[in-house]
């Protein structure tokens, strides 16, 4: 009797969800409403609001953390005319809101949008410098959102490494294996993610199971072949900007 009370109390262990997913769905739930979706809206498109990434509010309620390559950009400058961001309202209803530019580092592949109106509960920012190797941690955003729709999509991850990394230029969202190479002789820290992300994942959050703070950006996918591969033979490797570096643009732009 004795050993069979063991073997249960083992399997049962085995069975419960581990503690850094226990409270995942409810940090889903609670954040969900901050992520946003990124792209123009132009009165000639059709449709007329084009998606072109993910966000999150940080910092104040009228201000949304994006990539900056999924920025509309003319010669090399982002062009903010038709910038557009949907919010999920109470009753699951999208609000479409304009968006300006407010700041923008494409060294780190990140931007600042200043929004219309209020758009919710800021998320919180952790501190990336304590993001370890073997890390459990979560990334939300709109992969393939076209043509999936507009509904929150959540992934695990786990980070499998912490490497120096040269960011290529903003509008490069994708990797093929020469460029995840020239990565490793960069001078700042990047995450490398074992987790499956798609275009429109880029300028989501990166945050922890449990508490819901975000230790980075989404912005990078690495490529097996051609571009029609992101969508048909996913690597499951992908890469965010530690939030490190979303504080540093966040303080030279106050």
């Amino acid at each position: 009797m004795r050993r069979r009370q063991l073997f249960c109390a083992a399997a049962a262990s085995m069975m419960s969800p581990m503690p850094a997913w226990a409270g995942l769905a409810d940090t889903v739930a609670r954040i969900k409403p901050a992520v946003v979706l990124v792209g123009t809206y132009r009165e000639a498109d059709s449709p007329r609001f084009q998606l072109r990434g993910t966000g999150f509010l940080a910092g104040t309620a009228h201000q949304v953390v994006t990539c900056s390559h999924v920025l509309p950009q003319v010669d090399g400058a982002v062009r903010d005319k038709d910038l557009a961001v949907q919010i999920l309202r109470p009753g699951d209803e999208w609000s479409l809101v304009r968006a300006r530019l407010h700041a923008v580092e494409p060294r780190s592949d990140l931007a600042l949008l200043s929004i219309d109106g209020t758009g919710g509960q800021p998320l919180a920012l952790g501190d990336s410098s304590q993001v370890r190797e073997g890390d459990d941690l979560a990334f939300m955003g709109f992969p393939i959102g076209n043509m999936l729709g507009y509904a929150h999509v959540v992934h695990r991850a786990m980070v499998s490494s912490i490497t120096s990394a040269l960011l290529p230029s903003p509008d490069a969202e994708r990797l093929k294996e020469p460029a995840i190479r020239a990565l490793r002789h960069g001078n700042f820290p990047i995450f490398q993610l074992d987790g499956v992300a798609y275009p429109g994942n880029s300028g989501g959050p990166l945050f922890r199971p449990d508490t819901g703070e975000v230790v980075g950006v989404m912005n990078m996918v690495f490529i097996k072949g051609t571009r029609e591969a992101a969508l048909s033979q996913p690597s499951g490797i992908a890469y965010a900007v530690p939030s490190a570096r979303l504080r540093e643009l966040m303080a030279r732009a106050k």
